[in-house]
C-alpha cells in the first residue's frame, strides 16, 4: 500500500494516515492517526568518524531517507550520543529533539574496529507541532550501575488526551527464559531493572493513562513462559499465581506475533507495549518492522530495523 500523505495539524494534531502493511484496507485504514516508532539506531555519533559506528556521508543520506520514509510522528531512540548527532539525521526546524540527562559514563574500545565508542541514550524525536507537555528522566534505571541506560517518558498532548510513552534500553545479554534463575551478572542487573519498569506501567494503568513503553527491552519478551512479560502483565507480583491467564493484564504487546527483522535473531527484542486504554485507537495490524534496502547484516544501516505502530 501506499505511505500515508501528511498535511499540516492544529494544536489537537489531527494526522492523515494510513496503515501502510494491511492486507485489508478497511481492517487498518483510519481518517486520523498518530504513528508511533521505536528503533535502536546503532551507536549514533555527532562525528559521523567516531565511535563504534562510524558512517559514511552516503550512509548518513541512507539515513535520512529511512528516516523520512517511516512517516512517524513520534520515534523512540535508542543508542543516540548526543542533540547534535539526531540533528545528523533530523530537520530540527521540523522536529523535537530530546535526550536523556543520565551523566557521560566511561567510553570503551569497540569491538571490531577499535574506535573508542560514543555515549549510548534514548532519545526522542517528536514530529511539530505535537505538544510534548512534560519529559521526565527515569534515571533510576541507570543509577543500578554505571553504564547502563535512563529510561525517557515524554508526555504528549494529542486530540485533547494526554499519551505518556516510555522509551527504556534495558541490560543486555539476559536472554533467557527466567531471568530470576540466572546467576549471570547482565540477569541480576535486569532483575533490579524490571521492578522499575512494573512500578511504572501499575503507576499508570492504576491512573487509567493512556501510555506505550517502547523500546530496546534486550529481552524476548514474546518467548512462551516469558518470566519479564509475565511480571509486567500480572499486577502486584501474581504471576506464580496465575500463569495462564491474562484477564488481568492491563496492557498488550502490539508485535507479539512478529518476527525480528534481523537475520541472526528471528525472535524480537525490539518491543511496543500499548495500554489497553488505548485499545479502542490501536489500528489493528498496523504493527511492522521496517525493512532497510540492503538486509546483509554487514550492510544492515543499524543492527535494529524501526518497529511501528498506528493509532487513529
Amino acid at each position: 500500500m501506499n505511505h500515508p500523505v501528511k498535511l499540516s495539524a492544529l494544536a489537537l494534531c489531527t494526522l492523515l494516515t494510513s496503515a501502510c502493511n494491511a492486507t485489508n484496507p478497511s481492517d487498518t485504514q483510519s481518517d486520523t492517526g498518530l504513528r508511533v516508532v521505536t528503533w535502536n539506531i546503532e551507536h549514533l555519533a555527532a562525528d559521523n568518524t567516531k565511535g563504534c559506528k562510524p558512517r559514511t556521508q552516503n550512509e548518513i543520506s541512507a539515513l535520512k531517507k529511512y528516516a523520512s520514509a517511516l512517516e512517524a510522528d513520534v520515534i523512540a531512540f535508542q543508542e543516540v550520543g548526543s542533540i547534535k548527532a539526531l540533528e545528523n539525521i533530523f530537520d530540527k526546524s521540523q522536529w523535537q529533539l530530546i535526550i536523556s540527562d543520565r551523566k557521560d559514563s566511561p567510553s570503551y574500545t569497540c569491538r571490531g574496529n577499535g574506535l573508542t565508542s560514543t555515549q549510548q541514550k534514548v532519545a526522542f524525536a517528536v514530529k511539530k507541532p505535537l505538544n510534548v507537555e512534560k519529559v521526565i528522566h527515569h534515571n533510576q534505571f541507570s543509577d543500578i550501575q554505571v553504564g547502563l541506560r535512563s529510561g525517557l517518558e515524554v508526555q504528549i498532548g494529542y486530540a485533547g488526551k494526554t499519551l505518556d510513552l516510555l522509551n527504556v534500553h534495558l541490560k543486555s545479554g539476559c536472554f533467557v527464559d527466567d531471568y530470576r534463575r540466572s546467576d549471570k551478572k547482565s540477569c541480576q542487573l535486569l532483575a533490579k531493572q524490571v521492578p522499575l519498569l512494573d512500578n511504572w506501567v501499575e503507576s499508570k494503568s492504576a491512573e487509567q493513562a493512556n501510555f506505550i513503553v517502547l523500546g530496546d527491552f534486550n529481552h524476548r519478551l514474546t518467548a512462551p513462559y516469558n518470566r519479564v512479560s509475565r511480571d509486567l502483565y500480572y499486577p502486584d507480583g501474581l504471576a506464580n499465581k496465575a500463569p495462564n491467564n491474562l484477564s488481568k493484564a492491563t496492557f498488550f504487546n502490539a508485535n507479539q506475533m512478529l518476527t525480528g527483522c534481523h537475520p541472526y535473531y528471528p525472535a524480537p527484542i525490539d518491543h511496543v507495549l500499548v495500554s489497553n486504554t488505548l485499545k479502542p485507537v490501536y489500528v489493528k495490524g498496523s504493527v511492522q518492522f521496517h525493512y532497510f534496502d540492503n538486509m546483509e547484516p554487514k550492510k544492515m544501516l543499524s543492527d535494529h530495523c524501526a518497529l511501528s505502530i498506528d493509532l487513529n
